[in-house]
C-alpha cells in the first residue's frame, strides 16, 4: 500500500485503503492459481486471505501477502469448556504454522449456542484466549475473533459486537483482537462506523459486504460505504478491508466494481 497515494471519500482526502480478498470467495473454479492472483494483483487487491497451503507459494510469487487462517471452532467453539481440550491444542498448532509462513492472524470462533447462556459462552471463551494468547504473542501472531449475524449462522453465540469487544478487552493481550464484519454487524442491526471508530484500538482487521444479499458493497447502498470509510479511517483505523462478499456472475468484474467502492 503507497504511503502517497490517496483517494477523495466525502470531503475527506484519504491514504489509499489496502483491500484484501478471502479465497473462500473469490477462488472456487478458478483452475490456476498462479492467473488467478496475478489477476488479483493487477486488480488492485493487496493481500488474500484463508488460503490453502498448497496456493501459498503462488500468493507470494504474485506478490501478494496472505493475512489470516480460519480456526476450528465456528460451531463448536471456544464457548464449551468441553470443547476446549480438542480446540486449543489445534489452535496453538495453527498459531506455530502461521508464524512459520509469516501469517499475521488467526481466525477464532465463538460456537453456537445450543441453549447455553450467553454469559457463560463468554466467560469460557474469554479463558480459551486468556491460554492462548501467550503463545500467540511470542511469535507475533493475533488471534482475531470474528462476530456473526443470525441470518447467515444461526444460532452462533457471538451475534453482537458487544461479545467480541467484552471479550477482546477481557483478555487483555495485543495478541487478541476482533475481526468486525461490516456487513455480519449491520444485519444484525448494529450501527458498524460508530462501533468501529468507538472500539478501534480492538479491532485488528475489517470484513466487507452489501446488505442484504452479501453482494460487491456500494459506496451508498444499503450500507453506505462511503460514509463508513471516511469515519473509520478518520479515526485511525489503518487496518486491510477484506472484501469478503459472494460473487453472483464474473469474479473480477465484481471485484473490480467493489474495489471502486474503496477508491
Amino acid at each position: 500500500m503507497s504511503p502517497t497515494a490517496s483517494t477523495l471519500v466525502g470531503s475527506l482526502r484519504l491514504p489509499e485503503l489496502g483491500l484484501s480478498a478471502p479465497d473462500w470467495c473469490f477462488y472456487k473454479d478458478q483452475g490456476d492459481a498462479a492467473a488467478y492472483y496475478a489477476a488479483l494483483k493487477h486488480l488492485g487487491v493487496a493481500a488474500v486471505e484463508m488460503v490453502d497451503p498448497s496456493r501459498f507459494s503462488a500468493t507470494r510469487a504474485a506478490g501478494l501477502p496472505i493475512l489470516n487462517q480460519s480456526g476450528p471452532g465456528m460451531t463448536r467453539g471456544l464457548n464449551r469448556v468441553a470443547n476446549h481440550a480438542e480446540l486449543l491444542p489445534a489452535i496453538r498448532s495453527l498459531i506455530t504454522t502461521a508464524s512459520a509462513a509469516g501469517i499475521p492472524h488467526v481466525i477464532v470462533f465463538s460456537g453456537n449456542r445450543a441453549g447455553q447462556d450467553d454469559a457463560e459462552g463468554k466467560a469460557n471463551v474469554i479463558t480459551a484466549l486468556k491460554a492462548l494468547a501467550p503463545d500467540a504473542e511470542r511469535v507475533g501472531v493475533t488471534l482475531t475473533f470474528e462476530m456473526l449475524c443470525a441470518q447467515n449462522h444461526p444460532d452462533y453465540q457471538a451475534d453482537h459486537s458487544a461479545y467480541g469487544f467484552d471479550v477482546a478487552r477481557a483478555v487483555a493481550s495485543p495478541a487478541v483482537k476482533v475481526l468486525y464484519d461490516i456487513y455480519h454487524m449491520s444485519r444484525m442491526g448494529e450501527d458498524v462506523a460508530d462501533d468501529i471508530v468507538r472500539h478501534r484500538e480492538l479491532i485488528a482487521h475489517l470484513h466487507t459486504a452489501e446488505s442484504p444479499e452479501r453482494g460487491v458493497p456500494r459506496r451508498h447502498g444499503e450500507i453506505d460505504y462511503a460514509s463508513i470509510i471516511e469515519a473509520v479511517v478518520g479515526a485511525g483505523y489503518q487496518g486491510y478491508w477484506g472484501l469478503e462478499f459472494v460473487p453472483q456472475g464474473d469474479v473480477m468484474a465484481e471485484l473490480q466494481d467493489a474495489i471502486a467502492t474503496f477508491r
